[in-house]
């Protein structure tokens, strides 16, 4: 009795270690596949922009010969020292690039004044942009570094250009009522 006792408790023993065991190589196994679905955010010594967003046009065409379409673009940028301030000014910044396109006005004004042959010049330009009804974007492009402790992103947004043709046609026809 006494001999089977022991055995019992050997082999419970062995199975609490492999239990453990297993769970340890289970725990580091999830641990590593979560971390290696993280990408590193580039830390810059000097300021940047992507190419695409410094290029970045108003509309264009994607696609090959019958299944060409045409998409509306617009592009924002933030900067902070919290990651997601800097995403949401971006993101804010491109809808309203959408906005002024789709129901916005400009008042724009430019004074020079020239005295004593000093030149003073002063810009003020104010868009006024009314409630928007912005549907169909996509995101199609973001960047994103930081520099000096601040987070800098980027992005692009697209629409189908039939999309935005469309918002404009109603956005009109809203101001005309």
């Amino acid at each position: 009795m006494y001999i089977v006792k022991t055995i019992n408790q050997h082999t419970e023993r062995h199975i609490m270690k492999k239990a453990i065991l297993t769970s340890a190589v289970l725990a580091l196994s999830i641990l590593a596949t979560g971390c290696s679905s993280m990408k590193d955010v580039p830390e810059r010594k000097s300021y940047a922009q992507p190419d695409w967003y410094q290029e970045c046009v108003q509309s264009g065409v994607k696609g090959y010969f019958w299944w060409k379409k045409e998409f509306a673009y617009a592009c924002g940028a933030g900067e902070s020292i919290h990651a997601q301030a800097s995403e949401e000014q971006m993101y804010a910044i491109a809808m309203n690039n959408f906005a002024k396109r789709i129901n916005g006005t400009v008042n724009s004004e430019t004074t020079i004044d020239i005295k004593d042959d000093k030149k003073t010049t002063r810009t003020l330009v104010s868009y006024k942009v009314t409630d928007t009804v912005i549907r169909e974007h996509l995101k199609t492009e973001t960047g994103h570094f930081t520099m000096n402790g601040r987070h800098y992103t980027f992005v692009r947004l697209e629409m189908p250009k039939a999309v935005f043709d469309t918002l404009i046609s109603e956005a009109k026809s809203k101001k005309a009522q």
